[in-house]
């Protein structure tokens, strides 16, 4: 089971550790905002964590020539009480093999099959679009 220590030291970050590891979050601002991540900015690197490490594990591309593979994700706000209600998610996915861009659906199913994408999507609405390409040139 997942565990995860959070220890607020100094009223100026916040340390996390699990598996013997730490990280720090520094919850300061400056002018131009926080240094550290926010806790919704968490909640998507989590998220986009998740996604693209169970694509790139799903059976299709495993041992596929991935070319590159990247997520953006968006929060949509609401003030009162404040939360997110809405995710949405930007996956451009590039592979060598344009046969694999036949799967696009089944991947995109995948991808939101991640563990913390099924616990969001219980809770707030997580909208995924999904772009799949081969380098220019290349023929199915």
């Amino acid at each position: 089971m997942p565990r995860v220590k959070a220890e607020f030291q100094d009223r100026k970050r916040i340390i996390f550790s699990a598996r013997g590891r730490s990280s720090v979050n520094v919850r300061e601002s400056l002018d131009d905002g926080p240094i550290g991540y926010s806790s919704t900015e968490l909640l998507l690197i989590a998220l986009a964590n998740c996604q693209l490490g169970t694509l790139l594990g799903h059976d299709l591309l495993k041992d596929a020539d991935v070319l590159s593979a990247t997520a953006a994700l968006e929060a949509g706000m609401a003030p009162d009480p404040p939360r997110v209600v809405t995710v949405d998610v930007d996956v451009k996915l590039v592979v060598r093999d344009p046969a694999l861009l036949a799967h696009r659906a089944e991947l995109e199913a995948a991808t939101c099959g991640c563990p913390m994408c099924n616990s969001v999507s219980a809770a707030i609405n997580v909208r995924l679009a999904m772009e799949a390409a081969a380098p220019a040139g290349t023929r199915a």
